[in-house]
């Protein structure tokens, strides 16, 4: 904490960030142990959380109200996708490392697969981002719907029809 306590200007902003980071710690972090499973990822988690609250003090006029506890709920839950986001990434470099190396495959295979895999994130890039957002936490986050109906603020239903929505615009971009 003195860390970010550091990192602040003034006496009444570092008062105020004692406050929150003891009031909100730990359900910051249960919220991030819930998304990523891991109590150290979480703990990660909730630090970036309050590193960026450095940053945007100005922004939480009452650290008691429901909308600062949404504020930093919100802010903790991104970062936690971003962390998936991360680990996903880094998984499918080794995946993709190990399928190179592997000399049991046919060139002509290995080729295909990745050209197909470049197309369909091409064409997933290419969709509106209204459905492109709902598409990436389904299927690259595995989020349920709820979860995604949650992050942005609308119905799980809404959130349904999306998919639907870009599941067929991507065929569409697919079979161009």
């Amino acid at each position: 904490m003195l860390l970010f306590l550091n990192m602040l200007d003034s006496e009444a902003e570092k008062s105020k960030f004692t406050v929150i980071y003891e009031k909100y710690r730990y359900f910051l972090w249960y919220l991030a142990n819930e998304r990523l499973h891991d109590a150290f990822l979480a703990e990660d988690a909730v630090q970036e959380t309050f590193l960026a609250l450095t940053r945007h003090m100005d922004k939480v006029k009452d650290p008691e109200s429901i909308a600062t506890r949404n504020f930093f709920a919100t802010i903790v839950k991104n970062k936690a996708i971003d962390i998936l986001r991360t680990r996903k990434e880094v998984a499918a470099e080794d995946f993709e490392d190990k399928a190179e190396q592997s000399q049991s495959g046919d060139l002509l295979d290995q080729y295909l697969v990745r050209e197909n895999y470049d197309r369909i994130l091409k064409a997933v890039s290419e969709l509106d981002e209204i459905y492109r957002i709902v598409f990436e936490y389904k299927y690259l986050h595995e989020l349920k719907d709820a979860e995604i109906a949650e992050l942005l603020d609308v119905t799980p239903k809404v959130v349904n029809v999306r998919i639907f929505r870009a599941r067929k615009k991507l065929q569409v971009l697919l079979e161009e």
